[in-house]
């Protein structure tokens, strides 16, 4: 993998490592998703998401529908 130095203003370099730190992750991998975010790269992960949901969809024996699906964890608390 490349190593680039950039220039960046430190406060915004302040809120990257604040926000970092939020998602428990390294400031360059951060930067590595705002990057993919930013030229379109983002949308290929969003895809991928939207897949496995689909897949583990298969799965469920629950209600399919939501309000029915409310009823029940309600009832269940009962």
């Amino acid at each position: 993998m490349a190593k680039v130095m950039i220039s960046i203003p430190e406060d915004l370099l302040a809120q990257l490592d604040l926000e970092a730190e939020r998602r428990q992750t390294s400031r360059s991998a951060l930067l590595q998703l705002a990057a993919k975010k930013e030229i379109g790269l983002g949308a290929l992960d969003r895809e991928e998401l939207i897949e496995r949901a689909r897949a583990l969809s298969a799965y469920w024996n629950g209600p399919t529908d939501v309000t029915e699906f409310i009823r029940q964890d309600r009832d269940r608390d009962r």
